[in-house]
């Protein structure tokens, strides 16, 4: 639609434009939510002003996105992740591709500036078009306050947080966090800048006044929910639970729910006591990603497959494996433990489509089930090695990094 200019805002006039239709399709309070548009969101870590995306036709703004940069784990690999937000368009310019345009762009946008992949929480059935997966999850955990009280703990002190925990939250955070995939990798600016959302967090300190666990409680329907929780190690745990049920119990609320994914450790700890434990999958909606630069993807993954190949019985074979990810060949090469990644084709060849290759490389489906449905031609040894590129993982990113 060539009548559409499809850009970077420029000045702060673009910017004001593009956050009032923002805040008007993303209300009901309009002021609360341009506030935080034009103050918290705009003091992002990483944030641009071009990464405010306006579709324009004839002086008027059609449509607005924001992408947020972000940086996250995947093991020992770090990839630029570039999340998608926002998307408004105005009522007169609906039904006519505008966000189609908007989304195109932006992916244009962070291909040309060394993004890996992107990142959403949008719409149901919209984003698939555009070769974004489901690979995210929602998980709680749900205990009964009495069942919790029974938690064993050591003297603890609870407290509300306040800045100066912003720190020791940070690291207990960073901490629990090894065993997840996907998630946002904070810097002490990601709770800063967001300390509005942080203010209810409640801290968990030893006799001697160090800060051993957090959590951030809300009471919602008479139930007590739990959005984030990080701890020192087990010897915390109990004190968390107990605080916990003591906090439920003061607002009558008869269960606690905590949305910690099941790899997390104060998740394993719940193992012990009565509880329900649920996840939801909502398919082409919420939590999806795509690759955005595939080769730079595959090689910013080098240092989690050597890391993988260490630990396994085959880090001394020479082997090599092809992906032909939506019929584009790299082979994945290692050498006594070394691995190397080129754009062309070798052994062990593997068909997977686009989507097929986030889950995989996200850990949320198995490689023998993928495996089953795609074409491939492999060895004994190059199935193992893919067993290792590719282990079952839990990818999950916290309500609070949500955008």
């Amino acid at each position: 639609m060539p009548d559409f200019e499809v850009r970077g805002v420029t000045d702060d006039d673009d910017r004001a434009r593009a956050h009032d239709l923002m805040a008007k399709t993303f209300g009901p309070n309009y002021f609360a939510v341009r506030q935080q548009l034009d103050n918290v969101l705009a003091q992002y870590p990483g944030f641009q002003r071009e990464h405010t995306r306006v579709a324009i036709r004839k002086g008027e703004l059609a449509g607005a996105l924001r992408i947020t940069t972000d940086t996250i784990r995947i093991g020992e690999a770090r990839l630029k992740m570039g999340g998608f937000g926002w998307v408004a368009v105005d009522d007169a310019f609906r039904k006519q591709g505008v966000a189609s345009l908007l989304i195109e762009d932006a992916l244009s946008y962070m291909r040309n500036h060394n993004y890996h992949v992107s990142m959403l929480f949008g719409v149901v059935d919209f984003y698939h078009r555009f070769g974004f997966t489901t690979m995210l999850a929602d998980y709680a955990t749900s205990v009964d306050v009495f069942e919790a009280e029974r938690a064993e703990h050591s003297p603890y002190r609870v407290r509300a947080g306040k800045p100066g925990d912003i720190r020791a939250i940070h690291k207990l955070h960073n901490q629990d966090e090894g065993a997840i995939t996907c998630s946002i990798v904070r810097s002490t600016a990601h709770i800063t800048n967001r300390w509005e959302r942080w203010k209810p967090v409640q801290v968990i300190t030893d006799e001697k006044g160090k800060v051993r666990a957090y959590f951030l409680p809300r009471v919602h329907k008479n139930e007590l929910l739990i959005d984030e929780l990080g701890i020192a190690g087990p010897d915390a745990s109990g004190a968390l639970l107990h605080a916990c049920a003591q906090l439920a119990i003061e607002h009558h609320a008869p269960k606690i729910h905590f949305a910690a994914p099941p790899s997390h450790p104060f998740s394993k700890f719940l193992l012990r006591f009565e509880s329900k434990h649920e996840m939801w999958i909502k398919r082409n909606r919420d939590g999806m990603m795509a690759t955005v630069n595939l080769g730079e993807t595959l090689e910013s993954m080098i240092p989690e497959w050597e890391s993988q190949l260490s630990q396994s019985v085959l880090v001394q074979e020479r082997m090599e494996v092809t992906l032909l990810v939506e019929k584009k060949p790299f082979r994945i090469r290692a050498n006594r433990g070394a691995i190397d990644v080129a754009p062309q084709s070798g052994e062990n060849k593997v068909s997977l489509s686009g989507g097929e290759f986030v889950q995989l490389l996200s850990g949320c489906r198995y490689l023998d089930e993928v495996l089953a449905t795609r074409r491939r031609i492999l060895t004994q040894q190059g199935r193992a090695f893919l067993e290792v590129l590719f282990p079952k993982r839990t990818p999950f990113v916290w309500p609070l990094d949500h955008f």
